[in-house]
Order: C-alpha cells, then structure tokens, then sequence
C-alpha cells in the first residue's frame, strides 16, 4: 500500500514538473528579424563611396614632410671681352661647368670705365696696399692678376661714366690716393658671355675671377 502510495506522489511530481517547465527553465529570448525591403535597397556609385567619411589611423610617431626645393636661378652677361680675353672667360667658364654664349657688343655697349690703382712692382706690394685701403674703409677691391696690369688694384667697372666719376670721388674723400678712371676699351670687336640658369654658387665663383678678368663685371641680363 505504502509503494503505491510513494507512485502516486512521484507521478503527480513528475506531471508538475513537465506542465510547468516554462517557469522552471529559462526560456530562449525572441529575436525579432528585420524584415528586408527589397525595393528600398539601392546601389552606390563610385563617387557616393569616394565622398563617404573614411577612417584614419594617426601614427605616435613624428610625421616628417619631405618637402623638395631647388635653388633659384637667373641669367647673367659677364663682360666685356677683348677678342684676345674671351677665349681665356670661356676656358675658365668651362672649367666651372658652365656652357655660354658669345656675344659681340655694340660699340656703345663695349665702352667700360675702370677706376683703378695703377700696379705695383710686386705682389706683396700690392697685397699690402690692399690691407690698408680696406682699413681705410674700402671693402670693393681685389688685386688684379692679367699680365698687363699685373699688381693693379681695381675697384670697379662700370658701363656709365658718371658711376665711375662717383666712386672716385667717395674714394678719394676716404684718403685714397693714386685713383684713376680710364676708358677700359675702345668699344670696337668686343664680347662677353650670355649664362642662362646661373644658380647663386654659380654667380660667386665667376666673381672670384675678377682678378683675372678685371675689365669684366657680371649683371644680370634677359634670359633667352
């Protein structure tokens, strides 16, 4: 009597459990699908993607921007030239890595004015003289190097006389002596050399060769 009592009891457990088994384990969470309207989908062009906002990824390091330069150039006239000397500038020209073109000058346009020192016997005569005329003041100089007027001091070449009477005058209010102003030529069968794309360090070294051509003086010029 006792069993079937103890059947009873775990049958009506069992039956308990099964009709409430939604309260006893936890149910599954409903997902509710979006529902896909087809007639609502539309492609994008290639311009609509381009102009959509992109992600960037910044670096932690330093950004450094290669930025590239090149030095600036001009053109420049280098004269003038006894038919004699141009051949010499064109030599030393070339050695400087520099191509030019020959121009035969007018014979207004040849005419230079040289204010000058007349040489010196020596070079140490005229290195010295130098020394002192700069402490006079007189920083535009350079001792010439051409055979001819070898230990000569120049202190300018200029296209316009009045310029050169100018600076004979400063010169000599500062207690230079011994200035003269000549007509460096005659203006007849003269040249100088046409340079297109001279960069800065182009136009330095061609002023080192003053001393070697005194009656020359670099201007900038219209490029070709």
């Amino acid at each position: 009597m006792k069993k079937l009592v103890w059947l009873l009891i775990m049958i009506n457990i069992v039956l308990l459990a099964y009709f409430n088994l939604d309260y006893i384990l936890p149910g599954t969470p409903a997902v509710k699908l979006a529902e896909l309207n087809p007639e609502k989908i539309s492609l994008l062009s290639q311009k609509q993607i381009d102009a959509m906002p992109k992600k960037t990824i910044s670096a932690t390091g330093p950004i450094v921007a290669a930025v590239a330069t090149t030095a600036p150039s001009a053109c420049y006239e280098w004269g003038v030239f006894s038919a004699t000397s141009v051949a010499g500038a064109q030599t030393a020209a070339s050695k400087l890595s520099l191509q030019a073109k020959v121009k035969e000058q007018s014979s207004q346009e040849a005419k230079r004015f040289w204010v000058y020192r007349p040489p010196l016997k020596t070079t140490q005569e005229a290195q010295v003289k130098a020394a002192e005329l700069k402490a006079l003041g007189v920083q535009d100089l350079f001792v010439v190097q051409e055979p001819k007027w070898r230990n000569a001091i120049s202190f300018g070449v200029f296209e316009d006389e009045q310029l050169a009477i100018k600076l004979m005058n400063e010169l000599k209010a500062k207690g230079v002596r011994e200035v003269v102003k000549a007509l460096r030529n005659q203006g007849k069968g003269h040249f100088s050399l046409l340079f297109n794309n001279l960069t800065a360090a182009k136009v330095a070294e061609i002023q080192l060769l003053k001393s070697d051509f005194p009656e020359a003086d670099l201007k900038s010029a219209a490029c070709n």
